[in-house]
């Protein structure tokens, strides 16, 4: 039976008239001639999933994902951690299907930023709790997003919201790029705190022109992003607490199999090293 691997590729027409094409992933870049890899067309080239099967030949699978620039895209795969494929793709497949073109502005520009995009890969999300190894904040950031897109669906809210519920949840913990913990091995630069005010230093630039642009959505923005400051406990919007209930359940669920992990398989009952007891319905 033959073999492959599915990855994200930038595929781009080198020959028009021999219809050869370049295929780069992460850690391969390959040429060929086949009309498998046509897809969108665009001159410049553009991101794919792809099949690459074992005779180096590529097939594309879908193109319907947000196209970036293509330093950027090398860039993205270069900081990309060996178990966040799934998370990369799944981020920019949801992207691409944001119709507000300002929200879409908004975080593709937050996408091409090098200066909170390289410290968020590499990121962890806490210290000793949940997503605390290297790349975890990313993984933990796009299952927030795509749990709060698909709560604010069930819950039939307007298109707006739910985009906005996507990506306030992929955002949600940016600030914690800045914490002691993620910053350097002394932890000398970093900052000790509440992430949630650290993330307005961190979107700044990207806010000011959110504001600009479209003040309604920059509150909805700011509310959500700042749920947990100064003990807030009323939520105005519906999108603060959708994004609050997913970044529990990623936690949560982490948490459970971080417990569990090692232990036997007839254990019923085991203490995540926080000292956090969970519980699991049978036996692995």
């Amino acid at each position: 039976m033959e073999t492959f691997d599915v990855d994200i590729a930038w595929i781009s027409l080198l020959d028009r008239a021999n219809d050869i094409w370049s295929v780069e992933t992460r850690d391969k870049r390959f040429y060929q001639e086949s009309c498998n890899l046509r897809g969108l067309q665009h001159t410049d080239g553009y991101i794919a999933l792809i099949e690459i099967h074992s005779n180096q030949l590529a097939r594309v699978l879908d193109t319907e994902m947000l196209q970036l620039p293509q330093d950027v895209v090398r860039t993205h795969f270069a900081w990309r951690q060996p178990d966040q494929l799934d998370a990369q793709g799944a981020l920019w497949y949801y992207a691409e299907t944001i119709e507000n073109t300002v929200l879409k502005e908004f975080i593709t520009n937050i996408l091409s930023d090098a200066k909170i995009m390289h410290p968020f890969y590499i990121a962890r999300a806490s210290q000793d709790y949940h997503h605390n190894e290297k790349g975890g904040l990313f993984k933990h950031s796009v299952q927030v997003a795509l749990t709060a897109i698909h709560l604010a669906c069930n819950h039939e809210l307007e298109e707006d919201e739910v985009e906005c519920a996507f990506v306030c949840g992929l955002l949600h913990d940016i600030g914690k790029i800045m914490m002691f913990y993620n910053t350097d091995k002394n932890q000398q630069k970093g900052v000790n705190g509440q992430h949630e005010a650290f993330s307005f230093m961190v979107l700044a630039e990207h806010l000011e022109r959110l504001k600009a642009q479209d003040k309604t959505l920059f509150e909805a923005v700011s509310a959500t992003l700042s749920a947990n400051v100064n003990g807030k406990k009323h939520c105005e919007y519906v999108i603060e607490t959708i994004v609050r209930a997913a970044d529990l359940v990623s936690a949560e669920a982490y948490q459970s199999r971080a417990a569990f992990k090692g232990k036997p398989a007839s254990l019923l009952r085991a203490s995540f090293h926080s000292g956090k007891h969970y519980k699991r319905l049978k036996q692995m």
